[in-house]
């Protein structure tokens, strides 16, 4: 039988050894290798053959950027995201950035057994509690959610939600601060906020700034 090769990305050494030892104990699959941060992941990628990434969200240089970064990088590989956060949206955001499957640190080790063999397969996984958290939030929230903003924008909203402001925003972005101000009035009226404060607990809600 063909074990699929499973890499560990996290930077806490006893979750790794923790989870190397739940997927070790399947006849199936086989830990190919370590890493503990967004630099030696995608050193990893480029350098070694292996089928599944475990990947934790809140490593030193990880987050959701690292899942884009990690899917330019090797288009088909599965990436299983395992993250002590769970708020849906969060969720959302990694699949949209390319992640194939979303499990909480949290969860029993049979339902982070089954994402592995679902995302080994060529399937997508998502945490049935958020699946579950997902269906009624948008049924019973009539707030705009973040999918309807473009990439610019979401990436506009995480650097204010970071603390950044517009002038050093415009110049990341080489636009002038204009430009960033005109685009951040925009996203406002997409998301129908009215003020800074209103933009920073939204951001908060939704899972923006901190990863």
């Amino acid at each position: 039988m063909k074990k699929t090769r499973l890499w560990i990305a996290d930077d806490h050494l006893i979750v790794r050894k923790g989870l190397g030892h739940i997927v070790g104990a399947c006849p199936e699959f086989v830990v190919a290798g370590e890493s503990e941060d967004g630099a030696s992941i995608l050193r990893a990628v480029g350098e070694n053959d292996f089928d599944l990434l475990l990947l934790d969200l809140s490593m030193p240089e990880g987050g959701i950027g690292l899942i884009a970064q990690l899917r330019a990088a090797r288009p088909t590989l599965p990436i299983l995201v395992l993250t002590m956060h769970s708020e849906p949206h969060l969720a959302i955001r990694a699949i949209q950035a390319g992640a194939t499957g979303f499990v909480t640190k949290d969860a029993a080790a049979e339902i982070l057994l089954g994402a592995i063999r679902v995302v080994a397969a060529g399937g997508r996984f998502m945490d049935p509690k958020l699946t579950e958290a997902l269906l009624f939030e948008r049924l019973g929230n009539p707030e705009t959610l973040p999918e309807t903003l473009s990439p610019r924008e979401r990436s506009i909203l995480e650097h204010l939600a970071q603390g950044v402001s517009i002038k050093e925003i415009a110049e990341q972005f080489g636009r002038s601060a204009k430009t960033v101000s005109v685009q951040k009035s925009r996203l406002m009226r997409k998301l129908k906020l009215q003020n800074n404060a209103e933009l920073f607990d939204y951001a908060k809600r939704h899972g923006f700034g901190h990863l």
